[in-house]
């Protein structure tokens, strides 16, 4: 069935193929399947981020001079804060899922 915007109650799932047979519907059955999908590249991306930002303080603290030095500490603190965030949300979703018994697919 096409996509027919105009029509009520529109089903993004059914309108938007993946390849010629699958419906984003018919892979991602449960929104906590794609959820996880979108957590999981969520932390890698912000991984990679994290690494450029911990080179790019490095640059600056070789080359920066005194201002540079500043400028380094405060990029990696900020790096830093990210990362301890991102890994406190993870470790409370982990211990939610042992304390409950729930099943958290992160």
């Amino acid at each position: 069935m096409p996509c027919d915007i105009t029509r009520p109650n529109l089903d993004l799932g059914e309108c938007y193929a993946l390849n010629e047979t699958q419906t984003v519907r018919d892979v991602y059955t449960d929104p906590a399947f794609l959820v996880n999908l979108i957590v999981r590249n969520v932390f890698v991306v912000a991984g990679i981020i994290l690494f450029l930002l911990v080179v790019y303080a490095g640059y600056l603290f070789i080359t920066g001079g005194t201002k540079g030095i500043e400028k380094a500490k405060e990029v990696l603190q900020g790096a830093l804060i990210g990362f301890f965030v991102m890994f406190a949300a993870y470790w409370i979703v982990q211990i939610i899922k042992v304390v409950t018994g729930a099943d958290i697919p992160i």
